[in-house]
């Protein structure tokens, strides 16, 4: 069997930036994953908890041995150094052109880029903060509501966004 532990809401920001003016050179991606102190204990925290159901004797006929981390794994420093080093995304990459009115913000309320005329940002990277479940069913929601958004502008939307 396999066991996941997953923080839905990590403190830990990365960063992806532009590293020249050519459209087709890599960004710099700098994923800074468990950064912030509450990250590593949480994440530490689950994998214990997750240990301890999987050895529940209500589970002893279906395990044979913990193949990974394995028993060896005992200290706070080594399931974080395992959680370093076998650690993977899930791939629910939000953020980078978030919504507010906040100076760190990309988009406004109607989704329009502070400073561009006529350019919206409609996908998951508005998200000021990652949902607790799959981005999925968060994108449609945006999606449609941008969709109606745009179906609806008026020539005020066509200004160029504070």
């Amino acid at each position: 069997m396999t066991l996941t532990t997953y923080q839905c809401r990590p403190e830990s920001k990365g960063s992806i930036h532009a590293k020249s003016n050519d459209p087709n050179a890599a960004p710099a991606i700098r994923p800074n994953y468990l950064a912030d102190p509450i990250d590593q204990q949480v994440l530490v925290d689950g994998m214990k908890i997750g240990r301890s159901i999987i050895n529940s004797r209500v589970l002893d006929k279906y395990r044979a041995y913990e193949m990974n981390p394995g028993d060896k794994v005992q200290s706070d420093a080594e399931w974080l150094q395992f959680a370093r080093e076998n650690g993977q995304t899930t791939y629910h990459v939000i953020g980078t052109c978030k919504m507010g009115p906040d100076p760190m913000a990309v988009v406004d309320d109607r989704l329009r880029v502070h400073g561009i005329a006529g350019l919206r940002v409609v996908d998951a990277s508005i998200m000021p903060t990652v949902p607790s479940g799959n981005t999925n069913a968060a994108v449609i929601m945006i999606a449609e509501k941008g969709a109606d958004m745009i179906k609806a502008a008026t020539a005020d939307d066509l200004l160029v966004a504070a």
